[in-house]
């Protein structure tokens, strides 16, 4: 599927939870909080489900873990991501305190295949951060594009 690493395990996870949502009709992707490679929180995208499009897998993570963690836990976490965090989404892994973010696929593979989206890398938004948040990937860029085709099987 792809290299082992680190967050291997922790990415399949991930792009298993994409799967899932995109079967049950939401858009495939997914977010999940861990530390020391223990998985604390999962979300899925619900754009679909809640007509509301700022429901991204990181809008709905960090609303179930806002306030389940202080923010010197959540300090010690990484957010794992099927696919690159857009901008939106960037800032608020910021403004959560969370310090270091992994994802499977890079937002300009995710806009070859979908069409429409912002391609401005995260590691963009994090540059302009204090403390400098650190962004790990494309980790798994083959599997979650062939998740990403199967759910938008015509590139535009």
């Amino acid at each position: 599927m792809f290299g082992m690493n680190r967050y291997s395990v922790l990415m399949r996870r991930t792009i298993e939870i994409a799967r899932e949502n995109a079967y049950g009709g939401q858009l495939p992707f997914a977010a999940i909080l861990t530390r020391d490679d223990l998985i604390l929180a999962e979300a899925g995208n619900s754009v679909v489900a809640t007509g509301d499009v700022t429901r991204h897998a990181v809008m709905n993570l960090a609303s179930t873990v806002l306030h389940q963690f202080s923010p010197n836990e959540l300090q010690k976490c990484t957010v794992v991501c099927s696919c690159e965090p857009c901008p939106m989404c960037a800032g608020l892994i910021y403004w959560l305190g969370v310090t270091s973010v992994v994802f499977g696929c890079s937002a300009n593979t995710w806009q070859q295949i979908c069409g429409q989206s912002v391609t401005m890398p995260c590691s963009e938004v994090f540059r302009c951060c204090h403390p400098v948040i650190e962004a790990i990937g494309p980790i798994a860029e083959e599997p979650v594009a062939e998740l990403l085709l199967e759910f938008w099987p015509h590139p535009t």
